[in-house]
């Protein structure tokens, strides 16, 4: 080999701008201080984003030079005002912005800045989109193309889904599940909930029935050695995608043609448990929500089916 080619192979390092390096830090305090996996990446993409825009107005930009003109001039550049589909949604640009509020807010508070350039920046409130869940009776149809089926496969995927509709977790908390989480005795599910902190949540009878079952059978079934409760095909913890693409699957199979999550399934949840009960706090103690107003959604869809049945009185 020359010394032309094997130099071609050698990957260089990465050339991190001060402005980077400091993203990297302001990320690393946002994982330490509990938040999610999830987050801490979007927010890390945005602010990523907002830093090579300041680099391309000012070359060689440090903290201490970003005023408040030059971030304002930034954040109207197309380079953040647009993705590569078209315009950025209210929702990205929010979030975009609430990261830049929060970086900078930091940066300052740990002496990096003389001053926060972003304190001036005003977030709009969005308006809330209604949720998509199941109907009861779509729910049941869902269930009942579920049952009966024999394969491994198919009995694990019945598992997952009645899990994330008799609990409420989040994807996340769904795929993070070790097989010691699950506690059939004291009727409860052990899951690592957002910013690390651990919740319990209550396994109803039938639940517990099918968990045993899948339990017995995937003791049976998955290699030494491995933690995970839900296994791929090839017998490693599932991913979001997974579960994702798994119940796309089952909702074609049961005729259900919206365009439904996982996390639809939280909101199918939370939607049934607040027509049963009537009590706002229940729902807010079963989703694990710290701020009962992220919770009110659910009022507002069931009082709209009170106003579509008055509709046809």
């Amino acid at each position: 080999m020359t010394a032309r080619n094997e130099a071609a192979i050698i990957p260089l390092a990465e050339v991190r701008s001060p402005l980077a390096e400091h993203v990297d830090a302001f990320c690393r305090s946002l994982q330490a201080n509990g938040r999610s996996k999830n987050t801490v990446s979007a927010y890390r993409r945005d602010l990523l984003l907002v830093a090579r825009t300041l680099e391309s107005q000012r070359p060689a930009v440090v903290l201490a030079d970003v005023t408040p003109g030059l971030l304002d001039a930034a954040l109207a550049e197309p380079a953040i005002l647009n993705t590569r589909t078209g315009e950025r949604s209210p929702a990205s640009l929010h979030r975009l912005k609430a990261a830049v509020k929060m970086f900078f807010a930091w940066a300052a508070e740990n002496g990096l800045a003389a001053e926060n350039p972003a304190r001036g920046i005003r977030l709009k409130r969005l308006p809330r989109k209604p949720p998509v869940f199941l109907t009861l009776s779509e729910k049941r149809a869902l269930l009942k193309e579920l049952k009966g089926r024999t394969s491994a496969r198919d009995r694990r995927d019945r598992v997952m889904i009645e899990v994330l509709l008799g609990t409420g977790i989040r994807l996340g908390e769904l795929v993070g599940l070790d097989v010691d989480d699950v506690d059939l005795d004291a009727k409860h599910l052990r899951v690592r909930a957002k910013g690390g902190c651990v919740q319990v949540k209550f396994i109803k009878s039938d639940l517990r029935s099918l968990l045993r079952g899948y339990l017995n059978d995937r003791r049976r079934e998955a290699p030494m050695g491995c933690q995970a409760l839900f296994l791929s095909n090839r017998a490693a913890r599932i991913s979001d995608r997974q579960v994702a693409h798994r119940l796309g699957h089952w909702l074609r199979k049961a005729g259900i043609a919206k365009p439904l999550s996982p996390h639809g399934l939280r909101h199918t949840f939370a939607t049934h448990l607040y027509e049963a009960t009537s009590d706002l706090l229940v729902v807010q103690r079963a989703l694990g929500h710290r701020d009962i107003s992220t919770t009110e959604i659910y009022t507002h869809l069931v009082d709209g089916r009170l106003e579509e049945a008055l509709e046809r009185l």
